[in-house]
Formats: C-alpha cells, structure tokens, sequence
C-alpha cells in the first residue's frame, strides 16, 4: 500500500493507493482519496481491472500467454527497438511524455493539475516511467506507473499511429512487466477501463480481472462538497 500525507487547503488529506482488505491508514486525515483500492467501500466507484500475478516463474509467463501474442514476442528483435525505464524520470522528460500523450490521445488530455500529480508521485519515488523508441530513435509508445515496491499500476498510456506502434506496444508491456516481475513485484495491473480495455488485454496476456475501488472518502458534508468541487477543477484546469 502506497500512502502520500499532504494538506489539502489546510486539510490533512491522504492519497492512498492499492489498499487491501487488510490495510489501515497510518495518518488520521480528514479527506482520503483512493486509487484502486481492494477492500470493498459503497462510498467509492467499482471499475473492473485486470492483475497479472508477478511471483510466477518467466517461464510460466510465457508458457501462459495466448499464441498471438507469442508469435508477436517471438519476432521481435532487440536490436530494432530499444526500451527505455525512468524510475525517477525528470521534469523535461515528463513534459516530453505530456507532450506526446496530448498529442496522440483522443481522450481527455494530461492537464496542469495531473502533470503535478505525477511530480508528486515522482517526488515519493512512487512513479516509473517507460518507453520504446524504433532504429530511428523515435518514440512509439509510453507507459507510466504508479509502484509501491509490491504493485505496478498503470497510470498512462500513449502510443503513435505508425505501422510498427501496435507490435510496439505489446512487447514495451510485456518488457515491463518482466522488468517488474524481476525486481520482486507482486501485482501488475493495467489500470481498468480508463485507459485500456481489459477484455482485449486479456486476450494478449491473460490475467485475472479484479473489482477495484477509486474516489474519495470525507469525514464531513463540507469535506465532502470541497472534495467535489476539487474532483471538477481538476477535470477542468
């Protein structure tokens, strides 16, 4: 479980990640705000995810991918991409990602208040940026993450319209999680619905799908209208 203690407009304020059924906030805050919790909440949003187990073999990994994305990994040539990791990524490097995401995304972009977030995330090594460039030095896709030493939430991902940028994709997320895999992780989680769509994923790379929680939870009806009021200003900014 990931914890950041902040003050919210003088508000002790939690931002908690990856809570489990067992988890206990170590700060008495007055506002917390939940990313993808596991213990069950009715005052927090349920989305469907889907969690790659970490402590299996790479072997058993491999042996439990589907045949598609098999023959993907297989054809695929180190020498023709290269795979970029930035556990603690700069402020540049991050507007590089921003500029890239905003330039390929047709969803919401990576506004003002979210680019701080990730500074933030970075600032408590809580945050792991990754990318995959071709022959040419060009960057295909991005991926960014949310790690506690245990979990590996996927945050945000990008990626161009180039030919070679699907194949990309799928071997800069199977890189990842091995690289995850490798370094003690338990949980890769690709992040729900938001940002990927878990039936597909499954089809590349199996996994279980899982029932998360996000939002926040007030100690009080004027903590609880602040807390809306930012939620919209954060969509908006």
């Amino acid at each position: 479980m990931l914890q950041i203690h902040r003050n919210f407009l003088t508000i002790p304020t939690n931002d908690i990640y990856f809570e489990n059924k067992k988890g206990k906030s170590r700060y008495k805050a007055k506002l917390s705000w939940y990313t993808h919790r596991l213990k069950p909440s009715r005052r927090l949003k349920s989305k469907q995810t889907i969690h790659v187990n970490l402590q299996q073999e790479e072997l058993t990994l491999i042996n439990n991918l589907p045949n598609q994305t098999n023959d993907i990994l297989f054809e695929y040539s180190k020498e023709k991409f290269k795979i970029v990791s930035l556990p603690s990524p700069s402020n540049e490097q991050l507007r590089d990602f921003q500029r890239f995401f905003n330039e390929h995304t047709n969803e919401e972009k990576l506004n003002r208040s979210k680019f701080q977030s990730l500074l933030s995330l970075r600032d408590q090594k809580a945050l792991c940026l990754t990318k995959i460039e071709n022959e040419d030095n060009e960057t295909l896709c991005y991926r960014i993450y949310v790690v506690d030493g245990q979990n590996a939430l996927l945050l945000y991902a990008s990626n161009t319209n180039m030919e070679e940028s699907t194949q990309s994709n799928l071997i800069l997320c199977w890189e990842n999680i091995n690289m995850f895999r490798k370094l003690g992780y338990l949980i890769y989680d690709f992040g729900g619905i938001d940002y990927e769509q878990p039936k597909r994923l499954t089809d590349y790379f199996g996994g279980s799908e899982v029932t998360v929680f996000s939002g926040y939870i007030a100690k009080s009806p004027i903590l609880k209208m602040i807390a809306k009021i930012s939620q919209w200003r954060e969509e908006k900014i």
